[in-house]
């Protein structure tokens, strides 16, 4: 049967989708979702329109549209049913003859070139990709364009010209004709114009050169491609546009809860009217500075426990109105919150979700909470070489889609999915592009971003600057000089005295232990403290507060590696007199005894997730009961709000036992949860208490010690774990003690110092990092014992930051990368270490979880994929980050949750472990996953 319609791709229980409707339902897509600039003649509007309705112009194939109509069948090379590479020849060539410059031009190919796939580097996928398997004499088979052209001027194939003459017309104007197009193809002007912008002519050829490319042309491609995909996977998905929009969160509501907050006494009082002096500040300075002087950062600096995190959300709320009003925006833009680790999101998403403020469901339209889980969807552009298949635009999944592009008023992430979306996106990560538009972006904690990536950080920002129009808010108690330093960047304070916040909110007092002291100095010799003698020193510290009669009974540890905290976690049990109770062992037979048996309907909780508000709070109050404790009346179960919000105190009439916990990254996000609302409780009740964690408890996180002790660190690492320390001051004006000191190697305590954690994680960077941390506390501090906390803070850490800056630590390959428009090489580069590679695990440890565990495998074997994914949403909790050495060394009998084989690459890239079956161990008393305690090199190296 012959083909009578050109056709975008057949629809289950619906007509076909005819072509020009999809790429005239795309290119309004692609113009509602962003904000082109529509001045000039050949405007970015324009171009943005030539892009989404010639998209997809490589469908008017005759191989393609055989390969697609069910009537007709297609035999012949794969290559002749692709349609990207075309599409992207006639976008370049109409933007040129309408008078788009050269940088809008490549922009439009690129995108169009790899909108169903990830980015190239621009010039190698330019001039060998295309210039030169397109214009090979010798009829190169990967140079398919020109065969498809030739193909579409058969006589037979009168009904696909004259489509593709329509759509050029279309797209350009009545000069931009199917014969004029053919002609530049069959002629290879075409190919001759794009290699002029990529190579330089030496002698009688063409060279690659990236000097030739339009200046900026990665920001520029990244804005026209993640439109593109997001516009083009929507409309071929027929997701509603109602779909896509947003919710915001109401300011008021906010206001509202703030103001009922009450004070306990009078220095609460004094810390209340310094809160509130920020957060009324802080937002009108942002409007004057961000918006009418138009500089490029906010600066928000405040010091633990004076109300940086509701500052910084009412700064960014008032800006999102200002701008949608200002710019007469149909909707408010979208807010972004963004976070160093994902281990820290879920103390922050409480905030939004709860009923109190907002009651935001993260399901819906106000908030994301972006758990990565969707980024382990791996999906490969099937066009590339000659033996690919053809996209049909058949595989769009809409409820991942939705997750993944940030369509919500709010979205809480963190600074890898936030900035490796803009470094090398894969093209899932492209569909979050469209809601960077106008949005006012959060970096919460930004010195915890990889100093190697500090020259590329700012160069993004410019990018979220000039091409999305975003407002960019630096948040954090030690601001680093990561603004400071470029020209493209303007930076300014929020708030106009720093100081006096810092004055009014002395927590701390801190000691520098001798092992630290001494450390670079060259009239010392530097011994490391054992993990044997730091656990004394912690429990008698602990312990001398309760002879005392003192409530300085709690102590948190911070470790640099989790080899280290297992380590000293034994020590403080060996080193107490008293009963040890560890909490992770009675969680555990808590959570065994509460999740026994279930079945998959009866898996989420309140918010549909293995660890929601509800399920947690009722965890973590049976635990408390089986330790021994009890509410003080006014707590009589979740509806009563969080068990943490009540007071509890010992119940029994022995004297309760030394109670000790574990925490780190291996702990799964519901497991995390659950320890949290348990040291917040225990740190309250006037018992001997001592925390073991890694960096996972410095930032985001909510407790409050009497002690924090701290392995050494970089400066700004050592204030965040201070941070820890009598955060709401309940033991007082600078009562809070901070300690810092250099741990030895758990597994080599005669190591010395080159064989230090501190050695392991931040001495390899850079090869005196250690010695710039001591040296700049010996030249900063008048004394290494009682030192102020301003000292520390306002002195020591900017001074620390500059002589970082100094010594060049950032990567100048990471921004030659983005000038040179080099996504490919971009996207192997990662926030995290490159040479420390994780694979995802979801952990199930009880019959309940099991059971998910199954239901979700079922799903994906029998092809209900929508009901895959929603159950691989309710055990986002379950999840956790492993070396990837670890996978492929221990857990040799773990299958993915997809049920495909290890190592094929498209697919959930996840792991489904039973730890009695795959190998390793998952124990919540030692610290969560374990691959195997044998394993010496692996211990060191991990951190969080």
């Amino acid at each position: 049967m012959p083909i009578d319609s050109i056709i975008s791709h057949p629809r289950d229980g619906q007509p076909d989708y005819k072509l020009e409707c999809h790429l005239e339902d795309t290119k309004s897509r692609m113009l509602s979702l962003g904000r082109f600039e529509g001045s000039e003649a050949c405007s970015e509007q324009r171009v943005a329109s030539v892009i989404g309705l010639l998209h997809d112009f490589g469908k008017v194939t005759p191989a393609f549209q055989r390969k697609v109509h069910p009537t007709v069948e297609f035999h012949g090379p794969p290559q002749q049913t692709y349609h990207a590479r075309l599409g992207a020849l006639a976008a370049f060539w109409v933007v040129q003859e309408i008078g788009g410059d050269d940088r809008d031009a490549l922009a439009a190919f690129i995108a169009i070139s790899r909108h169903h796939g990830s980015l190239p580097d621009a010039v190698p996928h330019v001039f060998t990709d295309i210039y030169r398997t397109e214009t090979d004499e010798k009829n190169n088979v990967k140079g398919w364009a020109t065969d498809q052209v030739e193909s579409i001027g058969q006589p037979e194939n009168e009904l696909h010209a004259r489509k593709a003459d329509e759509l050029l017309v279309r797209a350009g104007n009545d000069t931009t004709t199917w014969n004029r197009f053919a002609r530049a193809i069959a002629d290879e002007s075409v190919y001759e114009s794009l290699a002029e912008l990529v190579s330089e002519r030496r002698g009688y050829s063409k060279k690659e050169d990236v000097d030739s490319l339009p200046s900026e042309l990665y920001d520029r491609t990244l804005r026209y491609w993640g439109h593109l995909t997001l516009a083009d996977k929507t409309s071929a998905a027929g997701i509603s546009r109602s779909k896509l929009e947003r919710e915001p969160l109401a300011l008021e509501a906010l206001d509202t809860y703030v103001e009922g907050l009450e004070a306990n006494d009078e220095l609460e009082q004094t810390l209340n009217r310094f809160r509130e002096q920020a957060r009324n500040v802080a937002p009108e300075n942002a409007v004057d500075r961000l918006l009418d002087d138009e500089a490029d950062v906010g600066r928000l600096t405040l010091p633990t426990g004076l109300g940086k995190t509701f500052t910084g959300i009412t700064t960014a709320l008032t800006l999102r109105d200002e701008i949608a009003k200002r710019r007469k925006l149909v909707e408010e833009p979208t807010v972004v919150y963004a976070l160093p680790f994902t281990s820290i999101i879920e103390q922050t998403r409480e905030i939004f979700e709860d009923p109190d403020i907002w009651d935001a469901d993260p399901a819906g339209h106000a908030l994301t909470v972006h758990h990565y889980l969707s980024e382990t969807v791996t999906r490969v552009d099937s066009e590339v070489g000659t033996d690919g298949e053809a996209e049909t635009d058949q595989r769009t999944r809409a409820d991942a889609m939705l997750g993944e592009s940030w369509r919500s008023g709010t979205v809480l992430t963190t600074f890898v999915q936030l900035f490796e979306s803009l470094a090398g996106p894969r093209n899932s990560q492209g569909l979050k592009f469209p809601a960077l538009q106008d949005a006012v972006i959060i970096l919460d904690e930004p010195q915890a971003l990889p100093k190697r990536w500090w020259a590329a950080i700012p160069r993004l920002v410019r990018t979220l600057r000039t091409e999305f129009d975003a407002t960019v808010i630096a948040m954090t108690a030690t601001q680093p000089a990561l603004f400071e330093t470029t020209d493209d960047l303007s930076a300014v304070e929020l708030l106009d005295d720093v100081d006096e916040y810092y004055h009014h909110a002395r927590r701390v007092r801190y000691t520098i232990d001798d092992s630290v002291w001494t450390f670079g100095a060259s009239d010392a010799e530097t011994i490391p403290l054992d993990h044997e003698t730091a656990g004394e020193r912690i429990v008698d510290a602990v312990s001398h507060g309760a002879n005392a009669g003192a409530t300085e009974r709690s102590a948190l540890t911070v470790c640099n590696t989790i080899a280290s905290s297992r380590r000293l976690t034994e020590s403080v049990a060996q080193a107490s007199e008293m009963t040890v109770e560890h909490i992770g062992k009675t969680y555990r037979e808590v959570l065994e005894r509460a999740e026994g048996t279930s079945t998959v309907g009866r898996t989420a909780t309140d918010d549909g997730r293995f660890g929601g508000t509800e399920r947690i709070d009722q965890l973590a109050s049976a635990v408390l009961d089986r330790l021994g404790f009890a509410p003080d009346g006014e707590w009589d179960g979740s509806d009563s709000g969080p068990v943490n919000d009540a007071s509890w105190s010992w119940s029994r009439a022995e004297q309760p036992p030394f109670f000790l916990a574990t925490f780190n990254s291996r702990y799964r996000p519901k497991d995390r949860r659950v320890l949290i609302r348990l040291a917040d409780v225990l740190t309250d009740c006037d018992v001997p208490f001592v925390l073991v964690s890694t960096q996972a408890v410095e930032a985001g996180v909510d407790l409050s010690f009497a002690r924090v002790y701290r392995d050494l660190a970089p400066l700004d690492s050592i204030v965040q774990a201070a941070g820890r320390c009598n955060r709401s001051f309940e033991w007082g004006e600078e009562k809070g003690r901070v300690t810092v000191w250099l741990l030895d190697d758990p597994d080599d305590p005669n190591g010395g110092v080159d064989r230090t954690p501190a050695k392991y994680v931040y001495g390899t960077d850079l090869g005196s990092h250690l010695t710039i941390i001591t040296e700049t506390l010996r030249d900063t501090l008048e004394t290494q014992s009682d030192v102020d906390e301003f000292t520390v803070t306002r002195r020591a850490v900017p001074t620390y930051f500059e002589r970082i800056r100094e010594k060049a630590l950032a990567s100048q390959e990471l921004l030659d990368h983005i000038e040179r428009c080099e996504a490919k090489q971009l996207g192997r580069k990662s926030l995290i270490q490159e040479d420390y590679p994780t694979v995802d695990i979801i952990v199930a440890v009880t019959d309940r979880e099991k059971t998910l565990l199954e239901a979700i495998g079922d799903a994906f074997n029998d092809g209900n994929t929508p009901r895959a994914y929603e159950l691989l949403q309710q055990a986002s909790d379950l999840r956790v980050s492993i070396p990837a050495r670890d996978a492929e060394g221990t857990l040799t009998q773990a299958t993915r949750v997809d049920r495909k084989r290890r190592g094929e690459q498209e697919g959930v890239q996840i792991l489904a472990y039973r730890p009695e079956t795959a190998g390793g161990s998952y124990d919540l008393d030692s610290g969560g996953f374990v691959a195997n305690d044998n394993d010496v090199v692996a211990g060191r190296f991990t951190v969080l």
